[in-house]
């Protein structure tokens, strides 16, 4: 039971990373616009009816923030444990893009 938790936790980070490539480097949405996230959440007298859930900026916000920390947390626990599979696959996602641009902005 531990050792799904486990899995599901780690398992979290990289699925959010692995969506913010699908969707910025292929162009590929899996959350659409009105089920999750939504510019009208807060009524402001426009017509306009609130379809998400939350606000796009509390969106935004908690999705960077659990994909900030938990990458942090997730890379330094995978290679305490030498999980070298779930290591790598956390630089790939999520250290290729941070390399790339500190790349671009030293030499570009």
């Amino acid at each position: 039971m531990i050792n799904c938790l486990r899995k599901i936790l780690l398992f979290i980070p990289l699925f959010l990373l692995a969506l913010i490539w699908l969707s910025v480097v292929f162009g590929i949405e899996f959350i659409p616009d009105d089920f999750l996230r939504d510019d009208t959440f807060e009524y402001r007298g426009d017509g306009k009816k609130p379809s998400g859930l939350i606000s796009m900026g509390w969106f935004y916000t908690a999705y960077f923030i659990i994909i900030i920390v938990g990458s942090l947390i997730g890379s330094i626990y995978t290679a305490y444990k030498k999980y070298w599979v779930w290591f790598g696959a956390y630089i790939i996602l999520g250290g290729l893009p941070v390399m790339f641009f500190f790349l671009g902005t030293i030499f570009g």
